[in-house]
């Protein structure tokens, strides 16, 4: 093996030994995430903050990559309306608000990072809405549990949203978006503005994103917004320093405004107003120099967030959340067979909400190692495992391992790991939040959530793509959730959060990434899913037995064509009413985006969501809301670069 040094910009490790290295490593450590393969490209690499590079076709790991290029093909509007096309994904789109989940899992069972750290949000929550799209260079999506080096909610897997960095010569970039759907609702203007520049020994990048979109109501002549109207500012800086040898500084700074507005009817049909309001700050430093025979890194970020919500209480919800977070990592050669990555950290939040007891703090520190162990020239064994200890429930170690064989263009390989997922702030100390009918409590005596899943993956590789079968099985226990004590407080039913539930998940994954020709992509992914509860086999809510993608990518002289087409078979859920039964949805969606090249430095573009006007089951539609932008949506715009 040989570890390169690094160059003005982070460099990756290469490892040249027997076998290449797994991609699990490269995207497992809890660091910024690097750059990435684009995705219409198959000899690019993946770099990781563990600084080893390998191809994308080489990985040992369920992963998707989503570079810029390809978000460049979508709309726009967030990096929801992305992430609807990728594998083993489900997305509840509502604007405001989104949920991400992988696999089956709920949604607080998939990470989100950005950079390969977390983000505060209301409720102490994610929200990758509220992530600037114009600032993302790309989406790492890895399937599968990844507590062994990410920690907490890793059991589905890990979305981490690689940011764009400073560039080595200047640059200025600009992108205006219009949109509306055709009766005339959701109004959407999007603009997009970047600057670079750069001296002897340092980059700058600033960026800025302004959004507006009017809101959606299915029945335009109800009071009730189905999607409420949307105002959003962000604006990002990103600084690359070379501090002289091998030592390199990275400093990053992110700054969100949410004012979301709509309209809501009580049980009585009374219109109320819904708010959805967030200011946040980030601010990050990334540091890593040649120590030894390997790479030090240094990783720190300390973010705020303050928030106002109302979806229909009687006095608004508010969040005040800071956080700060800490990594230091070493990666190094112990031997020609062996590459050993090591790190640690700490994390504080330090929570105020309105629907706790009392004012939560939480302090989490962690370890964890990895060996990447080349036995042959085909056989390669990853093992790894992260222990962290919570200030407010105790202690978790989660393990991981991986072999893989790669006998020429085939790839075989099986993997078992687990995952943990803390309880939340609001599971812990909620205090009388009022639903509907219930009282809800929270419980400082709850145990996390866990989870062990075995993955077997077969691969194929050749001159036009690659294909992969996928098969996963899980079993989750201690699972949170809400349970009747049997009491009455002031007229409703109390409900308390415990540790009761188990759940069984497995499911089978077929994706083909083909390139017939220099100027056509074609991607297919077919998944089966099937998830139960562990004790009454009735099958879990809000999942689809079947998903379906495809996208065609097509070049035509100057002009570049993109569809995508979603079908979503047998969704099983009720509708958003009270002690309703659950039954079978189908639901089925195209897209279409077009760019014209008009010069070397100005595209047109436009395109068409939803291009059948597909309205989306009720049972479908998360509570009732439809996944944005809710029916079919133009959209045009113009694009420059200086």
């Amino acid at each position: 093996m040989h570890l390169q040094p690094p160059s003005p910009l982070p460099a990756p490790l290469a490892w040249t030994g027997p076998i290449k290295t797994p991609l699990a490593s490269a995207l497992l450590a809890l660091l910024p995430l690097a750059q990435a393969q684009g995705f219409e490209d198959y000899d690019e690499v993946i770099v990781s903050a563990t600084r080893i590079e390998q191809p994308v076709e080489d990985v040992n790991a369920s992963v998707q990559v989503i570079s810029r290029e390809r978000i460049e093909k979508f709309s726009g509007r967030s990096i929801s309306d992305v992430l609807q096309s990728a594998d083993g994904v489900l997305v509840r789109d509502g604007g405001s608000t989104s949920t991400i989940s992988l696999r089956g899992f709920d949604a607080g069972h998939t990470l989100i990072l950005v950079d390969g750290m977390r983000r505060t949000e209301k409720y102490a929550g994610s929200n990758v809405n509220n992530v600037s799209l114009e600032n993302v260079e790309r989406i790492e999506i890895v399937r599968g549990p990844m507590s062994a080096l990410y920690g907490s909610e890793a059991l589905g897997g890990v979305i981490n949203i690689v940011t764009r960095q400073a560039e080595g010569s200047p640059s200025t970039r600009a992108k205006l978006t219009l949109g509306a759907t055709d009766d005339g609702q959701r109004e959407t203007a999007l603009l997009h503005l970047s600057s670079g520049w750069a001296g002897a020994s340092s980059s700058h990048r600033v960026g800025l994103e302004a959004k507006y979109r009017d809101p959606f109501r299915l029945d335009k002549d109800s009071l009730a917004t189905d999607l409420r109207q949307e105002q959003r500012l962000f604006l990002n800086y990103d600084g690359r320093f070379n501090l002289g040898a091998d030592a390199k500084l990275g400093i990053s700074l992110e700054y969100l405004d949410q004012d979301d507005e709509g309209t809501g009817l009580d049980r009585f049909g009374t219109p109320y107003d819904q708010i959805e309001q967030e200011t946040r700050h980030f601010a990050g430093a990334t540091y890593s120099n040649r120590l030894g025979q390997g790479t030090l890194s240094l990783n720190l970020g300390y973010g705020s967030s303050s928030a106002t919500v109302n979806r229909g209480t009687v006095t608004d919800e508010t969040t005040e959340f800071d956080e700060f977070q800490t990594e230091i990592a070493y990666a190094w050669e112990a031997s020609e067979a062996h590459l050993i990555n090591l790190g640690a950290g700490y994390r504080s939040d330090d929570v105020e909400i309105s629907l706790l007891s009392k004012q939560a703090d939480r302090d989490v520190s962690h370890v964890f190692i990895q060996d990447q162990w080349a036995i042959s020239e085909q056989v390669e064994l990853t093992l790894g495992g992260r222990y962290d200890d919570y200030s407010d429930f105790g202690d978790t170690f989660n393990p991981r391992a991986t072999l893989a064989w790669r006998p020429g263009d085939w790839g075989l390989r099986v993997s078992h790991g687990t995952g943990f997922k803390a309880p939340t702030l609001l599971n812990l100390y909620m205090q009388d939040m009022v639903r509907g009918r219930y009282l809800i409590r929270g419980n400082e005596n709850l145990q996390p959530e866990e989870s062990k899943t075995t993955e077997l993956a077969l691969t194929y590789g050749f001159d036009l793509g690659q294909v992969e079968f996928i098969v996963h099985d899980s079993s989750l226990t201690d699972l949170i959730s809400s349970q009747a004590t049997g009491n009455l407080v002031g007229g409703l039913a109390e409900m308390v959060y415990q540790n009761v539930d188990q759940a069984e998940i497995s499911g089978a994954e077929f994706l083909l990434d083909l390139e017939p020709a220099d100027d056509t992509r074609l991607r297919f992914g077919l998944e089966y899913l099937d998830a139960r509860d562990a004790l009454s086999q009735e099958r879990l809510t809000d999942r689809p037995r079947w998903q379906m993608h495809v996208g065609l990518s097509k070049q035509i002289g100057r002009t570049s064509l993109d569809l995508r087409l979603r079908h979503m078979r047998d969704f099983w859920a009720t509708d958003p009413v009270p002690f309703a039964s659950p039954y079978a949805s189908n639901f089925t969606t195209a897209s279409l985006h077009l760019d014209y090249e008009l010069s070397p430095s100005i595209n047109l573009f436009g395109g068409v969501d939803n291009l059948f006007d597909q309205e989306m089951p009720e049972n479908i539609a998360f509570r009732g809301t439809p996944d944005d932008p809710g029916a079919r949506y133009f959209f045009v715009g113009v694009k420059g670069s200086l």
